[in-house]
């Protein structure tokens, strides 16, 4: 990537998103996930959704505003599949009168809910009925019973499950296939009732930190193989971060430097409100990151600060590096997921950063900088 182009046209902090990365990184996993869909969970990173669309077979939203980007950036609706542990009937609704068809069933009042729908608007309304991890989200095992004794209205194509992300076991995915596997064969024998459709969400790990090592090739090849006992059904994958994560970049740049009895202290005009690493912990391990431009000087000690007024504002702590210089810019990696809306970006009213994709050798901006203080400004 030509980060000289990028820092002379563009304000930091940035996002930018390096779109053949991304593609590059759908058919990696398509080429280790043999005979399976891909299921892309939109909140991982809204902004990609649309490069998207010609490489995964689903998209879960799980949310109204979510719903709202897809529909804009003409995602096909039989593409989408409606999560989400909360759905309101207003909602429901209007995805419904969109023709959406494919919904996933987190509780009893959903299930009515939907069942609702398809008397409302007579539709046919596809279902996969979200089995719970012991958590707050989807339905019991009796629940799902339930679910199918008493349904008249809905088409029930299978099961969802979901137990969590950045799973490293290889040993805790085998159980929980096991585990689908027996219960699913239970369901279909109770109720003489067939299991079409499994959307299963590995929660594949993406390694953020440089002391971490990780042979994804054999570890890929090894859920495959598991995933084969599930038989015949029809896999679905849900991923969000491991097909996101690797494409993003964020552009921070170094605005202060000062010195103590404590270190040196490097301030950026980004910090915590952008920068989320999933498994950091008090800054103390290390991103993949580099620094523009490189110059061979003396190697020092740093500890890196964000631009928000509360100690908790540490991004990383104790890097050697070149000695650095007022001006230069950090460029964090691996930022492609969950950064851009997860970090706390209202405090201290600093403006959200500007967002590009990297695409065909060119920069396309796909939003400004946006004010926040609009946003936290009491109107009266």
């Amino acid at each position: 990537m030509p980060y000289e182009d990028l820092i002379n046209n563009f304000k930091t902090p940035m996002y930018v998103f390096d779109i053949n990365k991304l593609v590059t990184r759908i058919n990696y996993l398509k080429s280790k996930f043999t005979n399976k869909s891909l299921v892309y969970a939109v909140k991982a990173n809204t902004f990609v959704a649309k490069e998207l669309d010609k490489y995964v077979d689903k998209f879960e939203i799980c949310s109204n505003g979510e719903f709202d980007i897809c529909n804009k950036l003409n995602i096909n609706h039989n593409k989408m599949v409606i999560s989400g542990v909360y759905k309101d009937y207003e909602s429901i609704d209007k995805m419904v009168k969109y023709d959406i068809d494919r919904f996933t069933i987190e509780s009893i009042e959903q299930f009515k809910l939907l069942e609702s729908m398809c008397i409302k608007h007579k539709k046919n309304v596809h279902v996969l009925i979200r089995l719970t991890s012991n958590n707050q989200f989807g339905v019991t095992e009796e629940e799902v019973k339930y679910i199918i004794k008493n349904n008249k209205e809905l088409i029930i194509d299978g099961i969802e499950y979901f137990s969590g992300t950045q799973k490293t076991s290889l040993k805790k995915i085998n159980k929980e296939v096991d585990y689908l596997k027996e219960f699913i064969d239970s369901i279909e024998q109770e109720f003489n009732f067939e299991i079409k459709e499994i959307e299963y969400g590995p929660g594949l790990p993406i390694h953020y930190f440089v002391d971490q090592e990780f042979d994804e090739d054999t570890f890929l090849d090894e859920i495959n193989t598991i995933l084969e006992k599930l038989g015949n059904k029809k896999i679905l994958l849900e991923i969000g971060r491991s097909m996101v994560a690797t494409c993003g970049y964020y552009l921070t740049k170094v605005v202060d430097m000062k010195t103590n009895k404590n270190g040196n202290y490097v301030i950026v005009d980004g910090g915590i409100n952008h920068l989320v690493y999933y498994g950091q912990t008090m800054a103390m391990r290390i991103p993949y990151y580099e620094v523009y431009p490189k110059r061979e000087k003396e190697i020092k000690n740093y500890n890196i600060y964000g631009s928000l007024c509360t100690i908790n504002d540490i991004i990383v702590k104790n890097i050697n590096s070149f000695e650095l210089q007022i001006g230069d810019v950090f460029i964090f990696k691996n930022v492609g997921a969950y950064s851009s809306t997860e970090g706390i970006s209202l405090f201290l009213s600093r403006d959200l950063p500007c967002v590009l994709l990297y695409k065909d050798n060119k920069f396309i901006k796909v939003r400004d900088n946006l004010k926040t203080s609009d946003i936290n400004y009491p109107n009266y």
